[in-house]
């Protein structure tokens, strides 16, 4: 797994943002001293976030990194958030190897419970890329990604899996 999670319970540094160019589009990365709290795809439209141009953070320069290098291990601290059944559902994501996807249905089936159940958690990830919710795709196609079924995310979700099948080993 590239990403190597460390689950932190809280921080209280003030908050940076930093922007991340990908191959998918530029990833928002909102921390706490070294603790990511959320990220998020930027997209024309979005509200403006203010940036911090103090230098290259390390979470930043390491995500940079991943994108020349993805099978280099990457040590990121998140903070722990939502519910145990949300935190159930990541921690499954997370073990979806690099460059392979699992259907809804078949994600549900490893942990005890519904399709449906598994995408709303997907929809909720505050750690899109970090988490690969865009691993999962529906029995029947691509499935959605973020909530939505077409449009700007789905252009992510296509950058992503394709990203991962020209590099996987």
């Amino acid at each position: 797994m590239p990403f190597i999670i460390h689950w932190v319970e809280n921080c209280s540094e003030d908050e940076e943002i930093f922007k991340v160019q990908t191959p998918a589009g530029n990833l928002i990365l909102f921390v706490h001293g070294d603790v990511l709290f959320q990220a998020d795809w930027e997209f024309t439209g979005s509200p403006v976030q203010t940036v911090s141009t103090a230098g290259e953070h390390d979470m930043q320069r390491q995500l940079n990194q991943y994108w020349l290098t993805p099978e280099k291990p990457i040590h990121l601290k998140l903070l722990k958030q939502g519910s145990d059944f949300r935190n159930k559902v990541w921690a499954e994501l997370c073990r979806i190897p690099f460059g392979e996807t699992i259907t809804y249905s078949a994600l549900a089936r490893r942990i005890g419970s519904a399709a449906r159940a598994v995408g709303n958690a997907c929809r909720d990830n505050p750690f899109p890329l970090i988490i690969p919710c865009h691993r999962v795709v529906s029995v029947s196609g691509m499935g959605g990604y973020s909530g939505q079924t077409e449009g700007d995310f789905m252009a992510i979700k296509s950058k992503l899996l394709a990203f991962e099948a020209a590099h996987k080993k």
